[in-house]
């Protein structure tokens, strides 16, 4: 794919992304005027259980689609029908525990709430088999497009519904016009009709990624949800709406910039053919990612203070600046292992993520249950940082590397050492005055880049210049 049309595709998804998470943080700030902490600890419960069912339905057919293409239609129809049956299965395993949650939380509501879900778990399975079409055919641009529309009337739903007293049921309404929107927009732009068909020949081959897949999503659920559940159980609802809201203000970045590498890097990473090209093209986008990524995370750490929380959010909800480093580093090593996670998909190798997050997972729960205990909101935020974010990074590029044949030292020295550049500079600027961090830290932060990866220093400085000179010579034509 040539370049050009790559940075264009890269941007039509950030802009999709940006959008969404935009919206979402638009009506996370209105909530949080209008609803209290305990609002959003219910919530969040009921998001916990959401992102488990979800684990059966919504990408592993979109998945299936855009590793293995669209030119055998019993491949896809397959995956579809596989896809439709587990999510019929699951929506009435929710029905049925649904009872059981309100009661082992205290919280009759979240067992409606979660029936209400099953609507939403039809939609997403029917929207995203859509989206794996698209994402193959590379329609990004109507992908960004339909996630702006279904972001605003999620907004419109969700902050009228609030405006109206419906406390946590304005998420759960917001959503469902969300998915809505999605599944008839994405069924209009993909153009492609899927027919029940289960193919004896290819059944077996689908089921075996579909498990793989969903062992992979399992473990990215612990290892994703399990802090929240821990803390809503030991340490109660207003814990949990405090952890909730931090954890949505440090993973905005990272859910656009793994969304970014997720669909531009899966069909990509799918048509290399070669090892080795894999190999060179997975290191590129990890040592650039890790460049731009690390110092956006450090700016985000020296901003958000008591000062700003109470100023954006008010003053009930301080207690996240405690809890918001540790969930940054998470962050960052969530944004570090995307690309990773997208080519062991486009190699036909979601076991090997399977098996490193399911092997995690059990000391991320011994963890969680630990810093509940012993430190509150802020301990589990620690064991996000240290198991969730250092320990399962150098274990899955381990466990990759050595199942590839690939070498370690590379991909740790690309993931790890833009870590120790921003170490100067939040020393330097952590005492300083608010307004003069940002400026202190990107100056301590570009002299480390062009001292020691000068490479990619005058790289990015000569592509400033050309986009400086293009801007110049359409304001002159102008």
């Amino acid at each position: 794919m040539k370049t050009a049309k790559l940075f264009k595709n890269g941007l039509w998804i950030t802009y999709a992304t940006f959008a969404t998470r935009i919206f979402a943080f638009l009506s996370s700030l209105v909530l949080a005027r209008l609803l209290q902490p305990s609002d959003f600890g219910i919530i969040g419960i009921a998001y916990v259980f959401w992102s488990f069912f979800t684990l059966f339905t919504q990408k592993v057919a979109s998945s299936f689609i855009i590793y293995k293409g669209l030119e055998n239609p019993n491949y896809v129809n397959t995956a579809y029908t596989v896809s439709l049956i587990f999510s019929g299965f699951i929506g009435l395993v929710v029905i049925g525990v649904s009872p059981l949650v309100g009661n082992f939380f205290n919280e009759p509501v979240l067992t409606w709430i979660l029936i209400a879900f099953v609507f939403h778990l039809n939609m997403a399975c029917l929207s995203f088999v859509h989206t794996g079409v698209m994402t193959r055919q590379m329609k990004y641009r109507a992908m960004a497009n339909i996630n702006l529309v279904s972001s605003i009337m999620r907004l419109l739903s969700t902050v009228g519904c609030a405006f109206l007293g419906l406390s946590y049921w304005s998420f759960v309404i917001g959503d469902g016009v969300s998915w809505i929107f999605n599944f008839f927009l994405n069924r209009h732009f993909s153009g492609y009709r899927f027919r029940l068909q289960i193919d004896t020949e290819v059944k077996s081959e689908v089921i075996s990624f579909y498990l793989g897949s969903v062992g992979s999503s399992f473990g990215n659920y612990v290892n994703y949800n399990l802090d929240s559940f821990t803390v809503g159980k030991i340490l109660g609802n207003a814990s949990l709406g405090f952890y909730n809201l931090a954890f949505q203000l440090t993973t905005a970045l990272s859910t656009i910039l793994t969304s970014v590498i997720n669909q531009l890097g899966m069909p990509i990473f799918a048509q290399l053919s070669d090892d080795k090209q894999q190999k060179n093209a997975l290191l590129k986008v990890v040592e650039q990612t890790a460049i731009l990524a690390v110092p956006i995370y450090a700016l985000i750490f020296l901003m958000m203070d008591s000062q700003v929380v109470t100023l954006v959010f008010g003053a009930k909800w301080t207690p996240i600046c405690k809890v918001i480093p540790g969930l940054l580093f998470f962050s960052y090593f969530s944004v570090i292992n995307a690309p990773l996670f997208s080519m062991m998909i486009a190699k036909g190798r979601p076991d090997i993520n399977a098996r490193v997050n399911l092997q995690i997972a059990p000391i991320a729960v011994i963890g969680f249950i630990f810093g509940a205990y012993q430190g509150g909101i802020v301990g589990v935020s620690l064991v996000s940082a240290t198991v969730l974010g250092f320990i399962w990074n150098i274990y899955w590029w381990w466990t990759a590397c050595r199942e590839m044949k690939w070498p370690l030292k590379q991909f740790c020295i690309a993931n790890l050492f833009p870590l120790l550049l921003i170490i100067p500079g939040i020393l330097i600027s952590f005492k300083l005055p608010l307004l003069v961090r940002p400026f202190t830290f990107v100056i301590t932060y570009l002299i480390g880049l062009r001292i020691f990866l000068a490479k990619y220093f005058l790289l990015y400085q000569e592509k400033l210049m050309q986009l400086a000179n293009h801007m110049k010579s359409v304001k002159s034509r102008s």
